[in-house]
């Protein structure tokens, strides 16, 4: 796994990774992976053990982040470019990855392209103005982590892929707003080398397809023993249509058709709708306090103490919730405002307009108080307006919440108003320390 700059765009530059056993004779499927804070070296770490194992291309943006459609775009565009340049690359096998804003990217440039076989995408579903359609021609590979925020809107994409009849798969796992991790990758690309067989666009197996068999029926099984039957339900729709005239699948449809039978089935729908409707009901008031907050006018000293109360309200409870089920609802809502106040936040910071912007984090520095993020980004609101004191406080937090000392110098470094913090010997310890 190597990272180059673009030879015609120069400042933009991109993660690769190139299967041990490539070679240009052949044309090979690639994947492009665009990771909303412009780490393309993330994706492919996780993703190129199965590139390995199932012969994929991979490339992953260090320019793409969320914000702009004219950088996503121009990222995407130089890695199209630079590796259409110099790899042999199969494009009837164009896939795009994302996770989050990375994910809503990758669904948006396979609507506008037309050029995709198919999307992988982790912590979010289609942009809202851009939904799945008839005219949705690629296959949706999605993951949802179980206490993800945007694990409603990640069934709800299900389900319309389902009645719209594009071919889709929808994996959860234990975790939360995330890329997949490792193993949901492996499946992934199996599930898409599946269905490159089905349309001639990769050599019959027939030996692969019976050990992808095996192993997904196994992956079904797990699902029994864990008594998740609701979600093995789902799983085995998708995996008799990934194998369907490829293998044998009378044994899954006996057994989908023993699962439809199961009322445990009806009430595991219901529960999720009523789970993820509990969801909404517990962040709306503090997403409209938020909201109000850049509104002229108010109290915002009130406003801001009101929802920091409603916030530790909602971490006290999933602290000593004991039910997993009813702590995930809990852990989705606190994750959704963390997002929405860090998004609602940065946008003003990015502007000089420090001020306004640090109510924002320190909200959200209240939902998930165990992150980096809004430290480093308060940091800077107080860098900006002269309180050097405050400041380092803010990067001390930063650090007992998991963040380096390289981390930390590398953010000062990058960030010219934290002059003044770098020369204090405080920060020099800091950030000479092994740990916080």
């Amino acid at each position: 796994m190597s990272s180059v700059h673009s030879f015609a765009k120069p400042e933009q530059s991109y993660a690769f990774y190139i299967p041990t056993n490539y070679t240009p004779e052949k044309r090979w499927p690639i994947i492009y992976a665009f990771d909303p804070g412009a780490k393309g070296t993330r994706p492919l770490e996780l993703m190129k053990e199965a590139a390995e194992t199932y012969g994929y291309l991979i490339a992953g943006s260090n320019n793409s982040r969320n914000g702009s459609w004219e950088i996503e775009h121009a990222a995407a565009q130089a890695m199209w470019n630079d590796t259409h340049e110099w790899l042999s690359i199969d494009d009837r096998r164009v896939y795009f990855a994302g996770f989050s804003g990375g994910a809503r990217l990758s669904s948006q440039l396979a609507q506008l392209c037309n050029c995709a076989y198919g999307v992988f995408l982790s912590g979010a579903a289609f942009p809202p103005f851009l939904p799945p359609s008839r005219k949705t021609l690629f296959a949706v590979f999605s993951t949802a982590g179980m206490t993800d925020f945007n694990y409603g809107e990640l069934t709800d994409l299900d389900a319309q892929l389902e009645t719209l009849r594009i071919r889709h798969f929808l994996q959860r796992f234990d975790g939360g707003h995330s890329w997949a991790p490792v193993e949901l990758w492996r499946q992934a690309m199996a599930w898409s080398a599946l269905l490159e067989m089905k349309d001639s666009l990769r050599e019959m197996d027939k030996n692969f397809v019976s050990a992808e068999l095996a192993r997904s029926s196994g992956r079904l099984r797990k699902r029994d023993e864990t008594g998740e039957v609701y979600f093995a339900w789902g799983e085995t729709r998708s995996t008799i249509a990934a194998f369907e005239g490829l293998a044998d699948t009378s044994a899954l449809k006996e057994r989908f058709a023993a699962l439809d039978r199961n009322p445990a089935i009806r009430s595991g729908a219901r529960q999720e709708k009523a789970d993820i409707e509990r969801q909404h009901a517990l962040e709306a008031p503090i997403l409209s306090i938020i909201q109000s907050l850049g509104d002229a006018g108010g109290d915002k000293a009130s406003m801001v103490a009101d929802a920091s109360n409603r916030i530790r309200g909602l971490v006290e409870d999933a602290r000593r919730e004991k039910r997993p089920e009813s702590r995930r609802i809990l852990e989705r809502a606190l994750g959704n405002i963390f997002v929405y106040a860090m998004e609602t936040g940065s946008p003003l910071l990015d502007k000089g307009e420090a001020r306004p912007a640090a109510p924002y984090f320190e909200l959200a520095a209240i939902a998930h108080p165990e992150w980096s993020w809004p430290h480093f980004a308060l940091a800077k609101c107080h860098a900006i307006t002269g309180d050097k004191k405050a400041a380092l406080r803010d990067l001390k937090a930063a650090r007992e919440d998991g963040a380096t000392a390289t981390e930390v110098a590398d953010f000062v470094k990058e960030n010219p108003q934290l002059a003044l913090v770098a020369a204090m010997p405080e920060y020099q310890k800091l950030v000479a320390s092994p740990s916080p």
